[in-house]
Order: structure tokens, then C-alpha cells, then sequence
């Protein structure tokens, strides 16, 4: 029970406002009922639909942790998750009193139905709730719709997270910038701290945003027209590097970015290898879903003998690289080791890029697949 009990904590969001009213709703509809209820939040992409959730899971008090299910899978295999754990419930005599599912777009009316029936079917459930972009034709569900903050509340939200650092002309832009939409305020917030008025001019004048991909958007266009490509390692090739690090000094550099892409894959990152160049660009992007958004990680990959170093000049010109596009971070990896002053550099950035070197891909090597989530939150292969 202490493991569910810290998995319940762990959903609070560091960052939650301006929701009491929808949050009251929640636990009124949980206190009114004593089992059956079914429940759909909806709204836009961005607008807190699952901060609200995780909110109100890591506060309501219940005998058994809730269950959360986060899935994009097709709508077969997150049917067929759904009756697995309901089957646990059964198994194992530990039937949550809440169970939420998000994303659940993915679902017609008819799954819905058969969901709310199997889950609610035990008893012990007082509340089923799924979080949806559009609000669903499904009747049998009490629905909470959330809406984009006002510009009070947005400027409130900014004024938070910023401080007192910009004059009330730029709060107000910012906050008409993300339309209301929390997750849009907070990259917003993270973009502009500690910018010149200057930059924060240039910066607002831009789209930065994009409703539908939930994504910064570097002014230039760091990501216009790549692809993602889909790595997997052979897995033969890990288990060799697995009792053999020393091989990765023979792999091609294409292979060893290759073999980078596929590491933060297993560690939890969307990602995108780009192009094969020669140009020294970016050699991966790497996105996470976080409770802030979508973050976007630039990594250089360098595949150097043990005995050069990766200076401070490439971590320089990495780091112009991260502030020039406006991402949210910078990870330069490589078999080889970093000097001292390039080192010293990244400690005084230490909050926006990240060094990993030989030592590090063998640890990422050795954990390949032994990254597995909690049994009570099932998650997408992902923020």
C-alpha cells in the first residue's frame, strides 16, 4: 500500500491553478455517489484536461489507489488493456473506487459503452471517468467541459511564473499569445524568462505555439521538413554492448546515432533522427510529454576515440545552437569523455544542456528495456 500511496503524491502538479470550480464539480460528483458514476472531461488540446485529472487523483481520498490509463494505442490493443486490468481487479481483490482513462478519443460510442459496462460492473468502482479532446455523443456520462482561462487568469498565471521581470504590456500579449490555454502559458513563461524586452518582442511577434501538435515552434524552423524515422536496434547489437561497451569505438557514427535515438526512445522520448549530414546540425530531436508540454531536447551525437575529448568549443557552439532555435534543452552524447572547461561551461547552463559520455551510453545500454512504469499507471510510449 506505501508504493500506491507515493504513486498517488507523485500526480500532483507542481503548477495548478485556476481550476477550483471544475475541481470542486469532481469531488461533488464523487461525494454524491456511492458507485456507477461515469464521467467525460473534455476540451481542446492544452486547455488542462489532464492536469485537472491528476490533480483530483493525487487529492481524493480512497481505500485503493485510483487507476490511471494513458494510451494511444489502437483502439483493439487499449481495449484489450483495459480488460486486463479489470481482470487484475478481479485476480487480485484490489478494485480501485476510481478509474481513469486518457485519451480516450481513440474510442467510438459503442467502446465506450462496453468499458463503462465492464469496469463499472465491479461495484467497488464509484467512478469511471475518461478525458477526451471532443466532447463524445456517448449518453450515458455526466461531462465536464473545460474552458481556456480568461485573461485575468492568464495574466495572473504569467505574473506566477515569471515574476515581476516584465511590465503588464508584455504579460498582457503573452497571455493573448496562448489564448488561455495553460499548457500554452507555461511554454510561453518558459520561453521569455530571463529575456531581453527585445527578445520578448521577437519572440511574441511569432507563432510559438501550435494548437494541434502541442509543440514549440523554433522561429526558424528548426524542424520544417523532417520526418521521423522509426529506429529499432537489433536487439542482438544491445546484448553485445551489453558485455562488450568497448564495441561501440567500431560502429559506424550513422549507426551509433542510430543506436543513440533508439537508448532515449527506451528512456522515454519521442523522437526524430534527422537527416544524415555533414554539416555539424542537430543529429536528434528529442521530445518529451511533460505535465508543462511538450518539451523539445536538441542532441549532438559525437562518436570520438577515448583519447579526444569533446571540447568547449562544440559545447559553445551547441548551446548557440539551443538558444538561436528557442528550444527547451541541449544534450550533447559521446563515446569519448568531456574536458574540464567544457565541463565548466555546461555547469553554468546546467539547467538547459546536459553532457553525456561513455559512461553514460553504457548505463543507458545496461537499463535498455528495464525502464518499466508502475503497474498502476499504464502510459504511452512517450511527455
Amino acid at each position: 500500500m506505501a508504493n500506491r500511496q507515493n504513486w498517488r503524491i507523485n500526480l500532483r502538479h507542481p503548477a495548478f491553478f485556476g481550476r477550483a470550480r471544475e475541481s470542486e464539480w469532481l469531488f461533488n460528483h464523487f461525494r454524491r455517489r456511492s458507485f456507477g458514476l461515469s464521467i467525460v472531461i473534455c476540451g481542446p488540446p492544452g486547455v488542462g484536461k489532464t492536469t485537472l485529472l491528476r490533480q483530483f487523483l493525487a487529492e481524493v481520498r480512497t481505500r485503493q489507489a485510483p487507476l490511471l490509463i494513458s494510451t494511444n494505442h489502437r483502439p483493439d490493443d487499449a481495449l484489450s488493456e483495459i480488460t486486463a486490468r479489470t481482470d487484475e481487479f478481479f485476480r487480485d481483490h484490489e478494485v480501485p473506487e476510481i478509474v481513469a482513462i486518457d485519451d480516450a478519443d481513440v474510442f467510438n460510442n459503442q467502446q465506450l459503452s462496453i468499458i463503462t459496462n465492464r469496469v463499472l460492473n465491479f461495484k467497488a468502482v464509484r467512478m469511471l471517468i475518461f478525458v477526451t479532446r471532443h466532447r463524445p455523443e456517448y449518453a450515458h456520462a455526466d461531462v465536464l467541459e473545460l474552458l481556456p482561462f480568461s485573461s485575468v487568469d492568464s495574466e495572473h498565471v504569467l505574473r506566477n511564473l515569471l515574476g515581476n521581470e516584465l511590465p503588464l504590456e508584455y504579460v498582457q500579449r503573452a497571455a493573448n499569445v496562448a489564448a488561455g490555454l495553460p499548457l500554452a502559458l507555461n511554454l510561453v513563461a518558459e520561453l521569455l524568462r530571463g529575456r531581453s524586452k527585445g527578445d520578448v518582442n521577437r519572440l511574441l511577434r511569432g507563432e510559438i505555439y501550435d494548437f494541434n501538435k502541442q509543440i514549440i515552434l523554433p522561429e526558424r524552423e528548426l524542424i520544417r521538413e523532417i520526418k521521423p524515422h522509426i529506429i529499432h536496434t537489433n536487439q542482438a547489437l544491445v546484448e553485445r554492448l551489453q558485455h562488450q561497451p568497448d564495441l561501440l569505438y567500431e560502429l559506424p557514427p550513422r549507426k551509433f546515432e542510430e543506436l543513440v535515438a533508439d537508448l532515449l526512445t527506451n528512456l522515454g522520448y519521442d523522437i526524430e533522427l534527422t537527416p544524415e549530414t555533414h554539416d555539424g546540425g542537430n543529429d536528434i530531436l528529442a521530445q518529451m510529454n511533460t505535465p508543462h508540454g511538450n518539451m523539445l531536447c536538441l542532441v549532438e551525437v559525437k562518436k570520438y576515440r577515448t583519447d579526444r575529448p569533446v571540447g568547449v568549443a562544440l559545447v559553445r557552439q551547441l548551446y548557440g545552437t539551443l538558444v538561436d532555435a528557442d528550444a527547451t534543452s541541449a544534450m550533447l552524447v559521446t563515446t569519448s569523455s568531456f574536458t574540464s572547461d567544457a565541463r565548466l561551461f555546461q555547469q553554468r547552463h546546467r539547467y538547459k544542456l546536459a553532457l553525456r559520455d561513455f559512461g553514460d551510453v553504457v548505463q543507458w545500454i545496461n537499463e535498455y528495456e528495464k525502464n518499466v512504469h508502475p503497474l498502476r499507471e499504464s502510459k504511452r510510449p512517450t511527455s
